[in-house]
Order: structure tokens, then sequence, then C-alpha cells
């Protein structure tokens, strides 16, 4: 249970809370009753907000993803190398990942959704890189990288994982010999 902060709103204490639960449990096994008590609201106030556990779940699929894939809107492009763009941005993807990481250890079992994300990144890399095969190549290579990172249990730090995706983002595979 949370202590309740009166800066913090009772739907963020459901958020917080479910997926707190989603480290422990599957979704299937995650109740109602167990999300009120572990976010210390009625069940009352869990109705205000959602319908039921699935309604919370596709919020925090929309929210989650939204800041995911905004990692990729509105980039700035003057003043900063493109080098140094795609470090901070590795970076920040893998720090989101973490952060969310009981949310995506969930997600990334759902072949669905590794499928969806895939997908929408793709399309964002490729307006990125304005070229969209390199996009799909991109955005296939970093999901299965990060959904690798996320099923490993997190073996190394997000800090290593970014290092380790933007160092293979950067390989000129023209060059490699097999």
């Amino acid at each position: 249970m949370y202590v309740l902060d009166e800066n913090v709103s009772a739907k963020e204490y459901i958020i917080q809370a479910f997926i707190k639960l989603l480290e422990s449990k599957a979704f299937e096994e995650i109740s109602v009753k167990e999300i009120v008590n572990k976010a210390g609201i009625s069940r009352s106030t869990f109705y205000i907000h959602f319908q039921d556990k699935y309604e919370l779940m596709d919020f925090i699929r929309v929210t989650i993803t939204s800041k995911f894939l905004a990692f990729y809107e509105n980039v700035p492009t003057e003043g900063i190398t493109t080098s140094t763009l795609r470090k901070v941005t590795t970076l920040e993807i893998c720090q989101h990942i973490y952060e969310y990481r009981y949310y995506y250890q969930h997600e990334f079992k759902n072949p669905v959704y590794v499928q969806y994300l895939s997908n929408a990144l793709a399309e964002k890399l490729g307006k990125v890189y304005g070229d969209n095969s390199y996009g799909i190549f991109a955005s296939y290579g970093s999901i299965g990288y990060l959904a690798h990172w996320v099923r490993g249990k997190f073996s190394i730090s997000p800090e290593e994982a970014a290092e380790e995706l933007e160092k293979i983002s950067v390989t000129d595979w023209s060059v490699l010999r097999y």
C-alpha cells in the first residue's frame, strides 16, 4: 500500500499499484481487489477511473507506448550532432524501458504487442531516417534487442544496454564477413 500524497491522483496510485503487481503476478491473476488494496483506495474510487482491469491495462498500454514512441517525435536538429542525439535518445529509451520494466516484462511476452510496437517504431524511424526500409530494419532490430534485454531480466544496466544498442545501430553491415 502506498502512503497517500495529495499531489498524486488516485488514478496514478491505481496505475502504480497495478504495474507493481505485474512484478510478481501475471495479468490474469491480478484482481481489482488486489489493485485497490495495493493502491490504498476504495473499489468505488477504482471504478470512477476504470471499468475493470482490462480498461486499466488498455489505458496503461496506450500511455506507456505513447511515451516510448514520443522519443522519436520533435527530435531537435539544431546544435546537436546526430551521434550525440542517437546516444541520448537510446539512453532515454533504455531508462524508460527499465522504469516501466514490470509492464514491459508482461507485454514483451505478447507477440501481438511486440509486432505492434515494432510496426509503430518502424513508421517513426522511417520518417527520422527518410528511408522506410531502414526504418523497418532498425525498428525490428531495436525492439528485438530490447525484448531480449527485458526477457533476460535486465542482466545489464540501462546505460550498458543503451551503449550496446547504439553500437549495433552504427554498425556498417556491408563490411562484415561471415
